[in-house]
């Protein structure tokens, strides 16, 4: 898995080959097939292990938070799922773009509805340090505007990418779904 990541990150999925993997992993060819049917199938545990990984990193940040100022919980928030983008961050995107573009949502969608699960039971701090639970719909919709935000960031250049700005304009987004309504 290591050395698909390197491939990846150094080439792009399309510089991927088994023989590749197998030279880097120093492994026979067979050995590798031994475990992975063809490149698709190492595409695809890769693409889950991104997946997951970012799924789990967002559940032990929302459910640990001690963090009491909205605006530090929101950018908790943001920067779990923009810190996936870090580490190997063009391994990271091209296997959340070919696992998406595979059709293969549930891993983003379980952790979207994990979200939206914890934000309509746990509840969200306002700016008066007063736990605001969202409804089952309002959760729902702040999660996934959230979530269209991601995917679409995750196929945008690098380059291109203002990720202060996407992070500031969610803050908002975030601030005034949830914390405008507490004032109301």
């Amino acid at each position: 898995m290591e050395a698909a990541t390197q491939l990846i990150d150094k080439d792009g999925l399309d510089g991927l080959t088994t023989n590749r993997i197998a030279e880097i992993a120093g492994i026979s060819i067979g050995t590798l097939y031994q475990y992975f049917a063809d490149k698709q199938a190492i595409i695809d545990k890769l693409g889950q292990r991104v997946l997951r990984e970012v799924s789990d990193k967002l559940r032990s940040s929302l459910q640990e938070q001690t963090v009491k100022n909205p605006d530090e919980q929101a950018r908790i928030l943001i920067r779990t799922i923009f810190g996936a983008f870090d580490h190997h961050s063009r391994v990271h995107r091209e296997l959340i773009n070919h696992t998406l573009a595979q059709g293969n949502h549930h891993f983003m969608d379980e952790t979207a509805n994990m979200v939206a699960g914890i934000l309509s039971s746990s509840g969200i701090t306002d700016e008066h340090g007063q736990t605001r639970r969202l409804s089952k719909a309002e959760a729902f919709v702040l999660t996934w505007s959230f979530v269209g935000v991601i995917r679409a960031s995750a196929v945008a250049n690098e380059q291109d990418l203002p990720y202060p700005q996407i992070e500031e304009a969610l803050l908002q987004l975030i601030r005034r779904f949830v914390l405008d309504k507490s004032c109301a």
